[in-house]
């Protein structure tokens, strides 16, 4: 009898839980291509009232996309996947903004871009990168504005522009070539 409640209790603590559910709504789940489903000025609303629950895209038949709606506003995990199954990518939402963490990948399961968002604006350093998974963009913003240092590759690898925005000024290197001159904003 105990093991059979170990085992339960086990099933349980590994089910996966969204703690950006409210226990006190019923959550549905709507195709994107639903035409009662609207935005309006980023509320998600269907038949009139904010909706509550799953937005979801197909693409024969697979599922591609899933983002939770929550009081009309995008909350939780967005994820999406390429028709094989592959993850596409995951982002973040709180109360409808973006936030935290989003990444994207290559069907080859390369990372293709990592951004950091505060408050639905870019922070910090946002990096892209080819599909071989070398680096395309190091690129640094304070409150969605670039600032800092930022550096581009092409795709063997060699640096293609390295300079710095401070106070919305250009300082360094921009372009392809050493020779290019520095261009102030």
């Amino acid at each position: 009898m105990k093991g059979f409640l170990l085992v339960i209790l086990f099933i349980i603590s590994c089910r996966e839980t969204n703690h950006s559910l409210n226990p006190k709504i019923q959550y549905l789940t709507i195709e994107s291509s639903d035409t009662s489903l609207h935005n309006i000025n980023g509320n998600w609303i269907v038949k009139g009232r904010p909706y509550n629950g799953y937005i979801i895209e197909k693409k024969e038949g697979k599922l591609i996309a899933k983002l939770l709606i929550n009081e009309g506003k995008e909350n939780g995990v967005a994820h999406g996947w390429y028709p094989n199954g592959k993850k596409k990518y995951e982002r973040n939402f709180q109360g409808g903004k973006r936030e935290g963490i989003q990444k994207g990948w290559y069907e080859n399961d390369s990372l293709s871009f990592q951004y950091f968002f505060k408050n639905d604006l870019f922070e910090g350093e946002q990096l892209t990168f080819f599909e071989n998974g070398k680096p395309w963009q190091s690129l640094h913003y304070v409150k969605g504005y670039e600032d800092g240092k930022q550096k581009s590759w092409n795709d063997s690898g060699r640096v293609i522009n390295n300079f710095t925005i401070k106070n919305g000024r250009l300082y360094g290197v921009i372009g392809r070539f050493d020779c290019m001159s520095v261009y102030k904003k």
